[in-house]
């Protein structure tokens, strides 16, 4: 079976292609585990708390290790014991440490450190990142009205996009990362995409249409 991670900035609909990708193989009575990072467990939990402000601020570094952290338990709770029998797709993983947590190309190399310490060579079969801009992201979490994370606010977006694109130029070698999307592509043509090339990365004997 295939891991797969949806990635992308807040507000660029993350959360619905994710939702209506696990529809999709559940309509082709394909088996497939749903979830997400931050985790639910005590880390997430944390990382969560930390991220809507409800505890004091930490530096990049100790995010990027409870990112790290948080990771490793859901490689081993979570998504393991699920690939083997299921296709797997989770919202957002280590891409996002790297885009978050690195403010710079040395800093990254950090980031990247940490991460194959938690990951224990499992790496996605197929990354997805939705390409919609910051202004449209912004837009999008202005409309949509609940309280803002520290990381949803213009110029942090900016910043953000801008990292995630160094982040996808630093792991091309290694990693099997597909842009989707853009500002004006709905939800069900962004999952469309992603099915084509999820069909042609499959090995598996079921026929996916």
């Amino acid at each position: 079976m295939q891991f797969i991670v949806i990635e992308g900035l807040d507000g660029s609909g993350k959360t619905t292609v994710t939702k209506l990708l696990a529809e999709r193989f559940a309509a082709q009575h394909l088996p497939c585990y749903r979830t997400y990072e931050p985790t639910n467990n005590s880390i997430g939990t944390l990382i969560r708390s930390i991220l809507a402000g409800q505890n004091e601020p930490v530096s990049n570094e100790t995010m990027a290790l409870l990112f790290a952290a948080d990771r490793c338990e859901h490689i081993w709770n979570e998504i393991i014991p699920n690939k083997v029998n299921n296709y797997v797709v989770c919202d957002r993983y280590y891409l996002s440490n790297m885009a978050y947590q690195s403010s710079d190309d040395e800093n990254l190399e950090d980031v990247v450190y940490y991460n194959q310490l938690a990951i224990t060579n499992c790496r996605p079969d197929i990354t997805f990142f939705i390409n919609v801009t910051p202004d449209e992201c912004m837009r999008r979490i202005e409309k949509r009205g609940d309280d803002k994370s520290i990381f949803e606010t213009l110029p942090a977006l900016e910043f953000r996009y801008k990292r995630y694109m160094a982040a996808i130029e630093r792991m091309r070698k290694t990693d099997n990362i597909i842009i989707v999307g853009s500002d004006i592509t709905t939800p069900e043509e962004i999952v469309q995409q992603m099915w084509e090339h999820i069909y042609k990365k499959s090995n598996s004997s079921y026929h996916m249409e």
